[in-house]
């Protein structure tokens, strides 16, 4: 999701652009990364007590917009791995995931982002213990060691990292451009785009992130693909 701005932010000076964070936002955004973003009453959040639950991930959408880049990297852990699947991307180091949150640190009317709002939708999860990846001990058949590890390197990273709590979120991501997403033609337009976050938590810290989403469906509303023809629907017919 938001990597699909990552080539624009890849030469931001990082100091230069807290400094810039703080002055827009104010110190007080700061502070609020060390004590709690969550929404009100909630226990079970990212600073909260108990069970993690929905307001896990209402903390983790809503600091993209309340607290931004300098927040929102206190919620992963020292060591973790964040990957988006549609993408192909994964980040393993906090300078860079804070690179890669900051377009939605400066997501006003006028940025060269434009708006967003993620909300999610469903909320599953649960303890785990004190667990860890299950991971295959070989290519299967018809993979060359080489071809397997193009395909599979990226998931197996962060694997050994312990976890006792997990999630899955559904989530639905609107966003209203003022520039091309991902060399489509979208300033201007406004595109719908569910999504699904898989975390695994280590004390209430992020270790390993799996987000993927719909791409194709941006795709389409930007012009750029064809509608799915559903045609395992009995009757459906191609809209005209």
């Amino acid at each position: 999701m938001h990597l699909g701005y990552f080539d624009d932010m890849k030469d931001v000076d990082i100091n230069t652009a807290r400094r810039r964070f703080l002055r827009q936002t104010g110190a007080a955004a700061l502070l609020g990364s060390a004590s709690a973003i969550a929404a009100p009453g909630a226990t079970g959040g990212f600073k909260g007590e108990g069970r993690m639950g929905m307001s896990t991930g209402e903390d983790w959408i809503d600091t993209f917009f309340n607290g931004g880049a300098d927040a929102i990297i206190h919620f992963y852990a020292d060591e973790f791995v964040f990957e988006d699947v549609t993408l192909f991307q994964t980040i393993d180091n906090k300078e860079d995931l804070y690179r890669a949150f900051l377009p939605f640190g400066n997501a006003g009317p006028d940025s060269p982002a434009g708006v967003h709002q993620f909300d999610v939708i469903r909320y599953d999860g649960g303890l785990a213990g004190d667990r860890r990846g299950v991971t295959r001990d070989a290519p299967p058949e018809h993979y060359t060691p080489a071809l397997w590890a193009q395909w599979s390197d990226e998931t197996l990273k962060g694997a050994a990292y312990d976890y006792d709590e997990w999630a899955v979120m559904n989530w639905v991501w609107k966003a209203q451009h003022n520039m091309d997403f991902l060399g489509l033609p979208a300033k201007g337009k406004t595109t719908f785009c569910r999504g699904i976050t898989f975390h695994a938590y280590k004390n209430r810290k992020i270790v390993r992130e799996f987000t993927h989403w719909n791409f194709r469906e941006v795709g389409v509303q930007l012009g750029a693909l064809e509608p799915q023809q559903k045609f395992w629907l009995k009757g459906w017919q191609p809209p005209k």
